[in-house]
């Protein structure tokens, strides 16, 4: 058996895996029995090693350490988290925007905030979410997938990385996929060319975009239900709350109803956007009850 080097998972299908080499070759290998036997399922966005059998064709020999995993789509070590909005309709969920924020930092995933629809350029809407988010994620990009306002800034900041899209339903992320891959289609007929079928199972697939990245050809989540962390945590993933939290009076202050907290004074001062504030203490005060309740 020959080793021919390393490569990325594109997608995989039954037990055969489509395998992009380093020198840009695509292989379609088999995983190896070992990996059944310890429970370990191959997928797209894992770095593998693979190797060669003239007579049975190619082989995943390992699958290196994942930085990230997610389950819907199931794909492994995504740099970029594309947080869709609209400018438009529908109207923003920012609590669900704020939890997929949280889920980055637990994730180690760099989270970008797109309001998309923004087709006449900048708006009051737009303005608006901005405000909100310029301080909490990588990036927020005011873009149109439609009349392409934006997308050069977005693709220069994806080249390169592995990404994925969240956010709600008819906010335009097929739509954002189709622009990102450079194809000039309708949104409805970017399965066909993915030869993906409503009907068929669909896997998470890898795509190359044209500026050598890839990108999740699956629309992201679905709507979160709950924070996966312990509610001490949550604070962490605000980074706005970063610079007060060393001088509250208490350590591990939770910015809720604790004396001599410097979020809540930066929060009176305006230096913390009030909504997203508000929200951050429903989302914090529903971990603080579920923990409570979880063995009852």
């Amino acid at each position: 058996m020959q080793t021919i080097g390393e490569g990325k998972i594109l997608k995989g299908v039954g037990s055969f895996y489509t395998v992009l080499t380093e020198d840009g070759k695509s292989v379609v290998c088999k995983a190896r029995g070992l990996f059944r036997k310890l429970g370990t399922v191959p997928l797209p966005g894992d770095n593998v090693s693979i190797a060669i059998d003239k007579k049975n064709g190619g082989f995943i020999t390992d699958i290196h350490v994942r930085r990230n995993e997610l389950v819907r789509p199931a794909v492994a070590n995504i740099d970029i988290l594309l947080i869709v909005v609209s400018a438009g309709e529908p109207e923003p969920d920012p609590e669900l925007a704020d939890k997929l924020i949280i889920y980055c930092d637990k994730q180690g995933i760099e989270p970008v905030l797109i309001i998309n629809k923004c087709d006449g350029g900048e708006t009051e809407a737009s303005r608006s979410i901005f405000r909100q988010y310029e301080n909490a994620v990588d990036a927020v990009l005011e873009v149109s997938a439609e009349t392409g306002y934006g997308m050069e800034r977005l693709k220069a900041i994806l080249a390169g990385r592995t990404v994925c899209l969240a956010g709600q339903s008819a906010v335009g992320k097929s739509s954002l996929i189709n622009a990102l891959l450079g194809l000039s289609l309708e949104t409805g007929e970017l399965s066909a060319k993915t030869e993906r079928g409503r009907h068929t199972t669909r896997h998470a697939e890898l795509l190359i975009t044209p500026e050598g990245g890839f990108i999740a050809d699956t629309p992201g989540f679905s709507m979160l239900e709950s924070v996966p962390m312990e509610p001490e945590e949550i604070p962490k993933a605000y980074r706005e709350f970063a610079e007060f939290s060393p001088k509250c009076r208490f350590t591990g202050c939770m910015h809720l109803s604790e004396p001599d907290c410097a979020v809540k004074q930066a929060l009176s001062e305006g230096v913390i956007n009030r909504e997203r504030y508000e929200r951050y203490k429903k989302i914090a005060n529903e971990a603080l009850e579920a923990r409570r309740h979880k063995y009852d």
